[in-house]
Parts: structure tokens; sequence; C-alpha cells
């Protein structure tokens, strides 16, 4: 069926197609209207979620409603402005700052804070750390996570070095002294040494000595000293010697290493010997021949004295009679080798009997004992003897009653 041979359509279809345009317009224009009076109740607030603004549209009359809008809750330890039930108008502004718990190590001590802050700057605003001079283990820009962060902390310290006959002193932040060192320029061989070890931890006005270690070896030639070695020889009398053979040092050759602290010698080390020359020993023949005891003369006076004329007795040499029959000789050996002129290493006690100069003249005796007689000297021995008896010779007098 062709297009004009369609039947016409209903008077009734026709009537509601011409209406269909008005009744188009009046459904939007309901809509519309519709429209207008929703908008006309929902408001809209900018929130601030740690430092970052955003548009939240809301109905309702409180801070609370603008959170629930966005979906947001408030957690013990996060920061809300203004407070939830605070009244708000269409276009306010709710800042949020959500807590976060900061693990903070402060030159090792470690201690738990929560904080409000977005980044490790403003965390350390927050305990307090912000002004100083810190070293830290993460920058300060980086983000704190919601989850908690651990955050290292070391504050400036004074410290001196010394090193090279120059002190350092200022402040540093280096954890060890090892670090403080490489901080301060300051570098070591292996043989230097540290006041500290270099793993130990900084501590305010701790001193760093760094001490130049330093070495040298040498060699060196030393005399090597000789011996004595005595004989005993029957054709010498006690008491004398004679060298057979003259001493002579020997010489040794030797590798010294001299260690250095500083430049001060700390230690010097023989590392190597070698014998140049022996030494030769030095041989004494010693006297073993017992020395015959002189005669003892009876005393006379002196003619001619060998330093002064010692004058005559003052007493006879009669009253002597109780000492006569005495031992004298063999105290005499004892006393002094039987010589007339020996004197003892202090120069004190002189000749045959060994008298002081006082007790020689408070028996009467002149000058020097050892320039008078063998004689006159016994003489003036048997005169202390009646006088003092045998204890004037500690030692010796018991020879007398041999």
């Amino acid at each position: 069926m062709s297009r004009s041979t369609l039947p016409p359509a209903p008077s009734s279809f026709r009537s509601v197609a011409r209406r269909l345009p008005v009744l188009l317009g009046v459904l939007l224009t309901a809509l519309l209207a519709g429209g207008v009076a929703w908008t006309g109740t929902g408001k809209t607030a900018t929130l601030s979620i740690d430092g970052q603004p955003d548009e939240v549209g809301f109905r309702g009359e409180t801070v609370a409603d603008v959170l629930a809008a966005a979906g947001l809750s408030v957690g013990e330890h996060d920061l809300l402005v203004p407070s939830a039930s605070t009244a708000v108008e269409d276009g306010a502004k709710v800042a949020l700052r959500r807590g976060r718990q900061l693990e903070l190590v402060v030159d090792g001590q470690p201690r738990m804070v929560w904080v409000t802050a977005a980044s490790v700057d403003e965390a350390l605003d927050q305990v307090g750390l912000r002004g100083q001079n810190l070293a830290l283990s993460a920058s300060r820009s980086r983000d704190l996570p919601l989850k908690g962060f651990r955050l290292q902390v070391t504050t400036a310290k004074r410290i001196a070095v010394i090193a090279d006959n120059a002190t350092q002193e200022r402040d540093t932040t280096a954890a060890t002294v090892g670090e403080a060192l490489a901080e301060f320029g300051v570098g070591m061989d292996a043989d230097d040494r540290l006041s500290q070890p270099a793993t130990d931890p900084i501590a305010g006005g701790l001193i760093i000595r760094v001490t130049r270690v330093g070495s040298e070896r040498i060699e060196e030639q030393v005399p090597v000293p000789f011996s004595t070695e005595q004989r005993p020889d029957a054709d010498l009398s006690k008491g004398e010697t004679k060298e057979l053979t003259a001493g002579k040092d020997g010489l040794l050759r030797r590798t010294v290493e001299r260690v250095y602290g500083d430049g001060v010698l700390e230690r010097s080390m023989v590392l190597f010997s070698t014998p140049v020359a022996a030494p030769v020993n030095r041989v004494v023949a010693v006297g073993t021949k017992v020395r015959p005891v002189p005669a003892l003369p009876a005393p006379a006076p002196r003619t001619a004295p060998v330093r002064t004329a010692p004058t005559e007795p003052s007493e006879p040499r009669s009253g002597t009679g109780a000492a006569d029959s005495l031992n004298w000789a063999a105290l005499a050996q004892c006393e002094s080798g039987g010589n007339p002129r020996a004197v003892n290493p202090s120069g004190k006690y002189r000749g045959l009997y060994q008298f002081s100069l006082a007790t020689w003249r408070g028996v009467g005796g002149a000058g020097d004992p050892i320039d008078n007689s063998a004689g006159e000297q016994t003489y003036r021995a048997k005169l202390l003897y009646l006088r003092s008896g045998a204890g004037q010779w500690p030692e010796c007098g018991r020879r007398l009653f041999g």
C-alpha cells in the first residue's frame, strides 16, 4: 500500500498530536521548577584535609554534616577546626588535620609522640626541634604516612678535634667519632691512634685527639763490656794483685726500630743483633800467700821522722808488762795486714793498729801514726789496751789472746 492510499488517522489521535507540544512544555517547566527547589536547599563548604582543600556539597547545619558528606570521621588524635558541633553556613571553611604516630629517636633516645603534621618539617616544628641544627634520617619535605613513621634525629653538639698540632672546635651533628673526623677533614693512617674508638657516639664537650704515629729503622754499633776474671796466685801475698791480660770491649751491630707519637720518641726496639767483635776479658792474678808478720822492735826515740818529729813518750817505756805477753802481731795482721803505713779507705783509721788521730794523741802519740815506727805504734797500742782494754778493736781485739 502506498503512502497515498493510507487511511486517514482517527480524529482522537489527531487531537492528541495537536496538544503534544503543549504537554512537553508543561513537563519541562515542572522539572525545571523542581531543580531550582533542590539547589536552594543544598550547601557547599571548603574542606581542607591535611592542608589540601576540596569543595564538599552537603545538607545539614553543622561541621559533622560536612564530614559525613565527605565520608570522613574524626579520630582521637585528629584536629578538627571548627569542632564537629559548630553550625556552618554555605561557603564555610573546615580544616581537618589527621593524627600520625611518630617514633622519634633523638640522639639515640626513642620516644613515641602524636603529631598532626603532614611532613617531617612540620613534625619537627610541633615537637620543638624546628630551629635547631639537626641531622635527620629522612628529608624534611617527606610526607608522613597515616600509619606512622620512625624518625632519627641527631642534635648538634660542640666538640673539639686535636690533630697535627692544631685544635678545631665547633658544633657537629655527626653520630660517631669516625663521622666527626670526616666532617672535620681529619684523615688517619693505619698506624695513627685515636683517643676514643671510631665507633663511639658523639657527646657534647667531647675532645678527640689524633696521635700521628711514625717509625724509623736505624743501624747502630754498641760496645759489649768485658768481664774481669780473677786467678789465685801463690807467688803474690794476700792483698796484692797483678793484671795478666788487659780487658777490651767487644762490638755489636744491631738494627733498632724507633716509634714516634706526634714526633716524640715513645719506644725503641732491637730487631736484629750481629756480633762484630767479641769482648776480651781482663785477667787479674790475686795473691794468696800469707804475708809474714813483722817483728816488733822495742820502742826507741825516733831520730829521723818522715814528716814530723814525734816527741819522746811522756811516760817511761816501763809499765806495759801486763800487755807485753799479748799477741800484738796477730792484732796488727788483722787490723792492717801488718802494714805500719796502712790507711783505711775513709782515711780515718791509720797505721798498724788503725788508730784514729784523736785516739793516737790520747795515748801520747805525736804526728800521724803512719809516720811513726812499728815499735812506737805498738807501744802506744799497749798503753791504749791498759787504759781501755781490747774493746778498742771490736773485730780484731780477740786476736790478742790467740
